[in-house]
């Protein structure tokens, strides 16, 4: 883990369905670039929140 990492829950939409990931990243942005990284550009995300 990298310093300064919080917990992301990001609800993402694939082929009709939707389907919430948790990722470590620093911030929203980040967590979304981690996201597609993981998951490829197809899926759309819908929403990032902090988990506390």
């Amino acid at each position: 883990m990298r310093c300064g990492t919080k917990r992301f829950e990001i609800t993402v939409e694939k082929n009709g369905r939707t389907a919430v990931q948790e990722i470590c990243a620093r911030d929203q942005i980040d967590a979304r670039k981690i996201c597609r990284r993981m998951f490829g550009h197809d899926e759309k995300i819908t929403s990032v929140r902090q988990k506390k």
